[in-house]
């Protein structure tokens, strides 16, 4: 018998959708995090905008490193919805 040597699952993007992504959510992270300042939950809102900022940026980065290094190497798989569907 064979060995499996390679299974992949899931659907790839080319590195110009992770680019397109990053640069679409980048231009709405500010506006998300003027939300939280605005909201002023528990008067914590300039601390809750910061940390969004500060986590936003992480996601940032790593969605541009995929779109210029590792977009071949990195897969989605759609999770079904409890009812069936997917997400």
């Amino acid at each position: 018998m064979s060995e499996i040597v390679n299974i992949q699952i899931g659907q790839t993007f080319p590195p110009e959708r992770w680019l397109e992504a990053a640069d679409n959510l980048g231009r709405a992270f500010p506006m998300i995090a003027r939300w939280f300042e605005l909201q002023n939950f528990e008067g914590q809102g300039k601390e809750d905008a910061e940390a969004f900022m500060s986590d936003a940026t992480l996601a940032l980065v790593a969605l541009q490193f995929v779109g210029n290094c590792a977009a071949d190497r990195c897969r989605f798989i759609a999770i079904p919805k409890k009812d069936g569907g997917k997400t």
